[in-house]
């Protein structure tokens, strides 16, 4: 197995890059978080667009009783939204069976990466031992052992110390599982970050750049939710354009 981790948004996507490459992506806080939350309370499926009003035109094209529309910019949910970024505004009650349209500005942006990659899947803490053992699944039904790819969002076109982290959790699981042929460096520093952090990761993780924005902003709880590990056991995949659960959950 190769494992690379790709750390910012803004990185050449050669021809060919991903073909065949097993794709994880990472938006701790918060798109992959709200994701998983919203999978994990029973939508139907996550539509995310990189603009608002790409996002309003597919919302105002599905009826009333199926459509959920999220998202953020600058943090805060954008006026006639119904949700904003938060996990906490994708419960049951609002998202059972709906297809939600989210855009923010960080996530759905790498979501739109790798798109030729064999299967993009979307992890964060919350997630973590789902995507693990889907992976170790997966992964032993391949005849060939595929690359694997982390996606970090960042924060702002920038490195972000939750994406670097959580990329290196799961390279360190799966370092335990696989054996790994190579690892490019990116991957080590995240791995090595993972493990300088392992024993601090909710306090360092919270003091960091992007989690006291959002404490500024007064979404305390959304960095305790996205820091906590196995919140949402689910496993969203894209299938096209669309995030659905993974089949083996449904």
């Amino acid at each position: 197995m190769k494992i690379d981790a790709l750390l910012t948004p803004f990185f050449p996507e050669k021809e060919n890059f991903f073909n065949g490459a097993v794709v994880i992506m990472i938006d701790v806080l918060r798109a992959s978080s709200t994701v998983c939350a919203a999978l994990y309370h029973g939508a139907k499926e996550v539509i995310p667009t990189e603009g608002t009003e790409k996002a309003i035109h597919i919302y105002n094209n599905l009826s009333k009783q199926i459509r959920f529309l999220g998202g953020e910019r600058g943090g805060m949910k954008p006026a006639g939204f119904d949700a904003g970024n938060s996990p906490l505004d994708y419960t049951e009650e609002t998202v059972f069976n709906k297809t939600v349209i989210i855009t923010t500005t960080n996530g759905t942006r790498v979501f739109q990466k790798a798109r030729q990659a064999k299967i993009r899947i979307i992890a964060g803490f919350v997630n973590h031992v789902a995507v693990t053992e889907f992976l170790r699944s997966y992964i032993a039904r391949e005849d060939v052992m595929p690359q694997l790819f982390f996606l970090c969002a960042g924060n702002d076109g920038s490195l972000s110390y939750e994406d670097t982290i959580c990329a290196g959790a799961y390279i360190n699981t799966l370092n335990k599982v696989f054996k790994i042929e190579s690892m490019t460096d990116s991957a080590h520093l995240a791995m090595n970050l993972y493990n300088l952090h392992s024993k601090d990761l909710r306090d360092f993780l919270g003091s960091r750049e992007h989690a006291l924005k959002l404490k500024n902003l007064g979404f305390f709880e959304d960095i305790s939710i996205c820091l906590t590990f196995d919140k949402y056991p689910v496993v969203p995949v894209f299938t096209g354009s669309i995030i659905k659960k993974a089949e083996s959950e449904t």
